[in-house]
């Protein structure tokens, strides 16, 4: 079974998803494609612009400085942590190591991507975090499925930034979802749940880091039983549909007045040692 990973190029709950992915011998990845959103690409700045404008330029400039956070972390972990098992690898390493086909993107539903994607023949596409849409015939070239894991729990926490919103909600429960992808965002048939309590000293970083661990175990489960031909029943979801959109300014000062805070630096560190 071929499967094809859609991911950002900087994104810390992708690049922990995609290792425990890997180590996985009887899962077959042959490919990825990646959306660069490092500060060289016009998308970065875009995206920082786009923050500035919700948030005003301080909270601007901290939602531009988080894509480079679990950066940070490794860069801590590997010098201040000696017994180093290089558990977590980074996405070029990973390319390098496992020798798999890379195509960078900025749209993955132009000419050129949709033919390598036709070349490259994947019976299962899976979104990482990926932040481009896919439209109906990016979407039908899996043979099998295409499936996002979304690191919210359905329908109540679609869009980005979940685990903010999960913080500012006061939620106690946190999880992530694996569904099948179509043209709308995080609107699919949802096919595996998981959830996790919410600790008290969690930070938006630490939950990402969370979700993804878990949304990952959930994500091998899955394919998992795709390879087996099992029919996978779509569930029953509770709540109601609420799309988040990136925090204003206002989103921000109600949530540190809350005790919440984004990340630590201590915090950051400890997070990518676990995993280092």
């Amino acid at each position: 079974m071929k499967i094809v990973i859609l991911m950002p190029t900087l994104h810390p709950g992708a690049e922990l998803a995609l290792n425990e992915i890997l180590r996985k011998k009887e899962v077959n990845v042959i490919g990825i494609v990646r959306s660069d959103v490092s500060f060289f690409r016009k998308k970065y700045w875009q995206y920082v612009a786009y923050g500035i404008r919700r948030s005003g330029i301080f909270y601007g400039l901290l939602i531009a400085l988080m894509a480079y956070l679990h950066v940070i972390g490794v860069i801590l972990a590997s010098v201040l942590w000696w017994r180093r098992k290089r558990r977590w690898l980074t996405l070029n390493e990973m390319i390098e190591n496992y020798k798999l086909a890379c195509h960078d993107t900025h749209n993955i539903n132009s000419p050129e991507t949709l033919k390598i994607l036709k070349k490259w023949g994947p019976d299962i596409l899976v979104s990482l975090y990926f932040d481009q849409i896919l439209k109906k015939e990016a979407i039908g070239i899996a043979k099998h499925a295409t499936i996002n894991m979304h690191p919210g729990i359905l329908p109540k926490y679609r869009g980005i930034w979940p685990e903010f919103w999960k913080l500012y909600n006061k939620e106690k429960m946190a999880g992530g979802t694996i569904h099948h992808l179509n043209e709308k965002i995080d609107d699919g048939t949802v096919i595996g749940q998981v959830q996790y309590p919410i600790k008290k000293g969690d930070t938006r970083f630490s939950l990402m880091l969370k979700s993804a661990q878990h949304g990952t175990k959930l994500l091998l489960k899955t394919l998992k039983k795709m390879k087996s031909n099992i029919h996978l029943k779509p569930l029953k979801l509770k709540g109601k549909a609420k799309y988040y959109s990136l925090p204003g300014r206002e989103h921000f000062t109600n949530f540190h007045a809350r005790g919440k805070r984004l990340f630590s630096l201590m915090g950051i560190w400890k997070e990518i040692q676990k995993r280092f």
